[in-house]
């Protein structure tokens, strides 16, 4: 395995996610000690995996104080099969998204999700993982040519890093993107740049990136960004780690 995408090193970024230190969980008069020392949570967050009985309880005390979102507790034990999930573009997506799915008739439906706009990008970096928070968002319904597989939701674009002037490719400011969310354990080969043209990057201190991947680092975990527009000194490519972002989405569909 890529140490880059093992459990523990999802561990050690979902902590700094959170920020929690691992000085802090050691520390016996903190509220949040583990009941283990620096040395035991050291080793836990140099494994691949968790099997052994004693690791996996210490590894649940670790999840307790991380607050975890559900994606979170399945990628470090998952519970699910592959005949859970349907293979689109070559990803699979779970299937228990909580979309709303309404048939149209001549093999349309109308795919309603929630709608993050512009003005709420700041509120969805601290609660993308809260339900509680995500349903306060407002929602969006557009149509999809087939049955939707996987967690949607929408996006308002900004600015004009993402406009070359065709109408194939141009994501307008304020144009809605219809996008799917792409599970972190699928991070951890190539995205695949060759089937979807645009990728929401959800990054935990740029905000929401909309872009296309120019290149990516299996090593080290660098993704390198590109804006369509053409003027490349007001828009030139950058590089962000995936240890830095908290959720992925291929734009499926623009909303002109």
């Amino acid at each position: 395995m890529n140490k880059l995408f093992s459990k523990g090193n999802y561990l050690k970024r979902l902590m700094k996610r959170k920020g929690v230190s691992q000085v802090t969980l050691t520390d016996r008069e903190s509220p949040d000690y583990l009941g283990y020392g620096r040395n035991t949570l050291s080793a836990l967050l140099n494994q691949d995996d968790y099997t052994d009985g004693i690791e996996s309880e210490r590894v649940k005390v670790l999840l307790s104080k991380l607050d975890p979102s559900k994606e979170d507790m399945e990628y470090i034990f998952p519970t699910k099969t592959k005949s859970n999930a349907k293979s689109i573009g070559e990803y699979e997506f779970d299937e228990d998204g909580d979309e709303q799915v309404q048939p149209l008739g001549d093999g349309l439906y109308a795919l309603t999700a929630e709608f993050v706009p512009v003005k709420a990008r700041a509120g969805y970096l601290l609660g993308y993982a809260d339900p509680e928070y995500l349903e306060t968002l407002p929602k969006y319904t557009a149509t999809v040519t087939h049955m939707p597989k996987g967690k949607y939701r929408y996006f308002e674009a900004e600015g004009d890093s993402m406009n070359d002037g065709t109408i194939e490719h141009a994501i307008l400011d304020g144009t809605v993107l219809q996008c799917r969310k792409i599970l972190p354990h699928h991070w951890a080969g190539k995205l695949h740049a060759h089937n979807w043209s645009s990728f929401v990057f959800v990054h935990r201190t740029e905000g929401i990136i909309v872009k296309q991947v120019a290149d990516q680092d299996l090593e080290t975990g660098d993704v390198v960004l590109r804006s369509i527009n053409p003027d490349k000194s007001k828009y030139p490519d950058f590089t962000v780690n995936l240890d830095d972002i908290q959720e992925i989405y291929n734009v499926v569909k623009r909303i002109l």
